[in-house]
């Protein structure tokens, strides 16, 4: 594994193919330098590190090759930078700005998703992307052909790992300025892509898209689709596969420089194996995690948190096991546990269950506050892909068959139907919106079972 650096990456490999912008135009290594040194003289005050003090650069992190050249020049100058997605909400981005206010010996300092809470900075090493990157490419291996697709947000690490990995490999990062099915299929099939990593909706967008059946020759140069950031319902996996994507589970966050375990490339595509350089555990059905790529800290409005045992061990706050064979099953957060009249309820076992259901496509399971029980379950549902607005595509006894299929305690006590879930700036459901237009009722169309 060789430097972040793109002055090395130019004088071992000029001519060699950098970066591909979604129109058309191309850097090699030597020109992409040349793009940072300019970004450094035109902003030595925030980017080339002449202050002394190592308060952290903002970067607005649009999908363009100007932010790829800042962040690249940040890491060049050994300067701790935060990206922040610009669709943010003004309150949002003024609120890790406010976190940012200190100096930080970080490489780049990330932001949690926020869909379930409030956002805390998490400050990331240049020593955890480096392992971070080496550990992904023992996994997946490098080619000389390689390009990897960046769809997702620069702002998030997913997207950013993607940045870093093909700066180490000195391989090719594919931008695409946005995620739009049809743009991206067309990307893949022109730049003859390799790689892409996309979270479950991104994968049933691309599903949904005019795709040409098992033997699309568009997706003909792809060798891995990993799919990780949130959990993928059975049948988005049976599709995907009975396609012939090359799709690979992975399974990580952003407090651990992206990746923790990743499918084998010749195994289960549903079983994650932890990468080199990880230690996996689950401890009272909570995942924890040991590594060179974790967080160094949490930033928050106290000051900085060291989320760490005595030996190192960082507990997610994904359920989940380990299974004989080393591979890990994530059954879903533990923090979004119900608890229903003294029962414990596993929100992502009941959004399986309605998701196996005929005329149901995605689904949120949460719990609602009630007086008599704690919590009662309530699920918003998405409809198939296909199904319209058609009753007659949905099941025709959807009570019926929740009570044949779920514990009397696991029954949604309320049902709503969304026409789209809303999502947050990375693709993943907000799940926080899902529960304030619940309760809100806006959209509510079926009634209790």
């Amino acid at each position: 594994m060789t430097l972040l650096s793109v002055k090395a990456a130019a004088r071992e490999d000029p001519e060699g193919p950098a970066l591909v912008a979604a129109d058309g135009r191309r850097w090699n290594w030597r020109q992409l330098a040349a793009e940072v040194e300019r970004v450094r003289q035109e902003s030595p005050g925030r980017v080339a590190g002449s202050r002394p003090s190592r308060t952290v650069t903002i970067i607005d992190a649009s999908p363009s090759p100007e932010t790829v050249f800042r962040i690249l020049a940040a890491i060049e100058e050994r300067v701790p930078f935060a990206p922040i997605d610009p669709r943010l909400p003004d309150r949002e981005i003024q609120a890790r700005r406010t976190l940012l206010a200190t100096d930080s010996d970080a490489m780049a300092i990330m932001f949690t998703s926020g869909s379930t809470g409030r956002p805390r900075g998490v400050e990331l090493s240049r020593a955890a992307f480096t392992a971070s990157a080496r550990a992904s490419a023992r996994r997946l291996g490098w080619r000389d052909e390689d390009r990897w697709l960046c769809v997702l947000p620069l702002a998030h690490v997913g997207g950013l790992s993607i940045l870093t990995r093909c700066l180490a490999a000195r391989r090719t990062v594919v931008l695409a300025d946005r995620f739009d099915a049809e743009a991206v299929i067309g990307l893949i099939e022109r730049e003859q892509v390799t790689l892409i990593s996309l979270v479950p909706t991104m994968l049933a967008r691309l599903l949904e898209s005019r795709f040409r059946g098992p033997a699309d020759s568009r997706f003909d140069s792809l060798r891995a689709v990993l799919v990780g950031g949130a959990a993928a319902p059975d049948s988005l996996w049976d599709e995907a596969i009975g396609r012939g994507l090359p799709v690979l589970e992975t399974w990580g966050m952003t407090e651990t420089c992206s990746q923790v375990a990743t499918a084998l490339p010749d195994g289960d595509p549903r079983a994650p194996v932890p990468l080199d350089g990880w230690d996996v555990r689950s401890r009272s059905g909570r995942l924890e995690v040991r590594g060179e790529a974790l967080l160094s800290s949490y930033l928050d409005g106290e000051g900085r948190e060291f989320p760490f045992d005595a030996e190192g061990w960082f507990r997610t706050g994904d359920a989940g096991s380990v299974n004989s064979d080393g591979s890990v099953t994530v059954r879903g957060r533990a923090d979004e546990m119900i608890l229903s009249g003294g029962e414990n309820v596993d929100p992502a076992e009941v959004e399986r269950f309605l998701e196996s259901l005929p005329g149901v496509g995605r689904t949120v399971v949460l719990g609602i506050a009630d007086p008599e029980w704690g919590e009662t379950v309530a699920a918003a549902l998405e409809r198939a892909p296909g199904s319209g607005d058609d009753p007659a595509a949905l099941p025709p006894d959807l009570n019926g068959l929740i009570r044949e299929g779920l514990a009397p305690w696991q029954r949604p006590r309320r049902i709503v139907w969304m026409d789209r879930f809303p999502e947050t700036v990375s693709g993943k459901v907000d799940r926080a919106e899902v529960r304030a237009r619940m309760l809100a009722g806006l959209t509510s169309r079926h009634s209790k079972p």
